[in-house]
């Protein structure tokens, strides 16, 4: 058992490395020959260098782990958010460790030994050589750890790691409580439950073509709502994109090896083994290839009506769709439910560009920039016969409309004059290189493009006046005893709904009524027969009866008060937490120049 469990420690700690000491991740789409002649530095983060070198290694790490976890490869959407991820990780624990030696924050031999002792990890405790009848055994766990044969450094030095952290933690969220008002109210919102009778004045009842507003009243509207329609600054790029996509001879490669496995495969070489070799669709290291069974429409309709058009024992293809080029083998054929289905396996040929594709565009990029600074972007861009190409108006985010996340990009951008022409930068389609366009200042929309709006919002403030007198005149009658059957059926112009409930909790939105505080409000603290105020919501206005409401039960909130109050006070913790850090990260000095190195 000793052996097993050493051999469990180390599987753990390593994992536990991946997971706390670095989320980490294999390149893709990466720049290799952009390296020359500049900086290799991936960013900076409070003085702390991140290289390129040391980026790819945790990157490394993170496409295994990722591999392992699903089973397939990371397409180039996943790596991209392994990338984020591993940047993050970064970030965090780089400012992390800085607070940790700010306050001082230190762990005794003592402590480290406590939570060793007492605090097994998920991964010990689901070990199976650490259970008794298929439950974690203490005594079993604490008789493993007294053993000199089992070597706990690892678990050490993972502990030396997190009790800092968590040691933090308790620190920034020491101040945060849970009141009592505020177990009570969890309760009563997952547990009370109550149905309720109304009536509801929709304001889409009153017609909003019979509603006239003046040109006068809509510009006024737009005067003493001016901030509604306040913009940021925002600015607009000429750019030319040097695409990365692949050349003609580089789809010939891919058609010519295309056919080169289909004649292995004719020449009676194992459909399955190819597919394992050859095909770049993520789930073949599951399935092998093999689709199963598949209707019509099922599949892109290119790659259906060729699998639909072979018959068993036929390999078709390659046969192009927007995911690349397919060679299908048909198992089978079968009619089930009046549906005729195929059995099929695929192998997938993507296309992708070569390296000599890459570098020209780069180069060609390169070129470009060069000429530019020192004679002009257009001037340029009309010498070499280049067309350029603009981009919508965008404010300060971390993304470039149709390019995606950049965000030196973007710092570039709301730094640079007009007329600035930007570096060279990498993006999924290609090599871009920017010059700023125009400037649009922080203000206000003009009248002229929000005058439609502003009349809208008239139209709609002046139909829930109409409503809210409707519903004035509902509140008389019921002043003067009306039942709401009463109301029902004096109301002529069939304005008012009249409906029930069934039993719903503050947590549960209501049927026909949907999420409204007011609502929920007056059905939670109204007597049961009594009828409500006119309640005002954006939907209208209701009139509210208490049909029935299940009592306060103390004797069950005793019991569940205690988990309720560690369940709240652990959330709220999370969320104070989490909002320390992303002011403690806005305030830091970070430098992200990943899109010099990565296509997205």
């Amino acid at each position: 058992m000793m052996t097993k469990l050493r051999e469990m420690t180390f599987i753990f700690i390593w994992v536990l490395v991946f997971a706390f000491v670095g989320l980490m991740v294999f390149e893709w789409g990466m720049n290799f020959t952009g390296l020359k002649g500049r900086s290799n530095l991936v960013g900076k983060i409070e003085g702390h260098k991140i290289t390129i070198q040391d980026f790819q290694k945790e990157m490394q790490n993170a496409y295994i782990r990722e591999k392992q976890q699903t089973g397939t490869e990371p397409d180039e959407e996943k790596m991209s958010q392994l990338r984020d991820q591993v940047w993050n990780s970064y970030i965090q624990r780089i400012l992390y460790a800085k607070e940790i030696s700010k306050r001082d924050i230190k762990v005794t031999d003592h402590e480290l030994f406590l939570q060793i002792y007492n605090n097994p990890t998920p991964d010990v405790r689901q070990n199976e050589n650490l259970q008794t009848d298929g439950r974690f055994d203490i005594n079993k766990y604490h008789q493993a750890l007294q053993n000199p044969n089992v070597d706990l450094s690892g678990l050490e030095n993972y502990y030396r790691y997190m009790l800092p952290y968590q040691k933090l933690q308790e620190i920034i969220t020491a101040a945060v409580m849970v009141t009592e008002e505020e177990v009570k109210a969890e309760y009563l919102a997952k547990n009370q439950k109550a149905k309720i009778e109304y009536l509801h004045v929709p304001v889409s009842a009153f017609i909003k073509d019979s509603i006239t507003v003046t040109d006068r009243e809509v510009e006024d509207y737009y005067k003493n709502h001016k901030e509604d329609f306040a913009v940021e600054e925002k600015r607009k790029l000429n750019y030319l994109l040097f695409s990365t996509e692949p050349s003609a001879q580089d789809s010939q490669k891919i058609y010519n090896l295309a056919e080169d496995v289909k004649k292995e495969a004719l020449a009676g070489g194992d459909f399955a083994q190819l597919a394992d070799e050859y095909s770049e669709d993520p789930s073949v290291k599951k399935n092998h290839g093999d689709l199963g069974y598949f209707e019509r429409g099922r599949m892109v309709k290119e790659f259906s009506d060729a699998a639909f058009s072979g018959k068993p024992g036929d390999i078709v293809g390659p046969v192009k769709t927007n995911f690349g080029l397919h060679l299908i083998k048909i198992w089978d054929k079968k009619v089930e439910k009046g549906q005729e289905q195929v059995h099929a396996s695929h192998i997938l040929f993507k296309f992708t560009p070569s390296a000599l594709t890459l570098e020209n565009a780069q180069e060609a990029a390169k070129n470009f920039y060069e000429m530019a600074k020192d004679e002009g972007f257009h001037i340029t861009a009309d010498k070499l016969k280049y067309e350029v190409r603009q981009t919508p108006e965008f404010a300060k985010r971390n993304y470039i409309p149709a390019f995606g996340i950049m965000p030196s990009a973007v710092e570039w951008t709301f730094k640079a004059d007009v007329k600035d022409v930007s570096r060279v930068y990498r993006a999924k389609k290609g090599y871009l290189v920017f010059e700023l366009a125009e400037i649009s200042p922080a203000g206000y929309q003009p009248f002229s493009k929000v005058k439609e709006i502003c009349k809208n919002r008239l139209v709609r403030e002046k139909r829930k006046e109409i409503a809210r007198k409707y519903a004035e005149g509902i509140q008389q009658k019921l002043d003067t005893g009306q039942s709401f059957s009463q109301i029902m059926a004096a109301d002529a112009g069939k304005i008012v709904v009249h409906d029930s409930t069934n039993q719903f909790t503050v947590n549960q939105v209501i049927p026909k009524i949907g999420r409204s505080p007011q609502v929920y409000a007056a059905a939670f603290t109204l007597e049961p027969g009594k009828v409500s105020p006119m309640l005002d919501t954006p939907r209208g206005y209701y009139f509210i009866k208490v049909l029935e409401r299940t009592p306060f039960n103390e004797a069950d909130y005793k019991q569940k008060r205690g988990g309720i109050r560690a369940q709240l006070l652990n959330t709220k913790r999370q969320k104070f937490f989490s909002k320390w850090y992303e002011n403690l990260k806005e305030k830091a000095d970070i430098e992200d120049n990943r899109d010099q190195f990565f296509s997205s």
